[in-house]
């Protein structure tokens, strides 16, 4: 069973956002979750359409051969990744966040995940509300992802994907 079912849409509720993942997106994903021991964390960008409050996440990045990764770690390469917010900008595309791997089936964000997506919203020149997170787990169900939305204001929302389908999200 893949990680969210088709159509797959997560509702933030500060500020209202709704964010569509395109089928594309959650297969790369999958593809490149530590399904094994040996296995190394991967990471990328997230890019979107963005009608209104309506984004759809068409796009998700690496990992790349310049980004540092080992099993417990994963640090981009950030040189080539501007080189790609401004590419895919051209394309109509806007960066509206960040995915990594993690070697645990639900995974949880550490304080460095945390602070740096947080960092990236306060240092970031962007008119959007904030930006997303995702980790990818082991676990291939809705449970194996960690999707967090970072806002301008400093404040956190986790959106979960509960067994029956219905989301709810949680302040921070």
């Amino acid at each position: 069973m893949p990680f969210l079912s088709q159509p797959s849409v997560l509702k933030v509720g500060v500020p209202e956002v709704s964010i569509h993942f395109d089928a594309a997106v959650l297969g790369h994903f999958e593809r490149n979750r530590q399904s094994s021991f040996w296995s190394r964390e991967s990471g990328g960008q997230l890019f979107a359409t963005i009608r209104g409050p309506e984004w759809t996440v068409v796009r998700a990045t690496g990992p790349r051969v310049s980004d540092f990764r080992r099993r417990f770690r994963f640090f981009p390469s950030r040189r080539d990744e501007q080189i790609e917010i401004e590419r895919l900008f051209r394309e109509g595309l806007h960066y509206v966040g960040d995915w990594h791997t993690h070697p645990e089936s639900r995974p949880t964000p550490s304080y460095m995940d945390l602070h740096s997506m947080d960092e990236m919203v306060r240092r970031s020149v962007h008119e959007l509300p904030g930006f997303l997170m995702v980790i990818v787990g082991t676990e291939l169900s809705g449970h194996g992802l960690w999707i967090s939305f970072h806002s301008k204001s400093g404040k956190s929302e986790r959106v979960y994907l509960e067994p029956d389908a219905q989301l709810t999200s949680n302040h921070t």
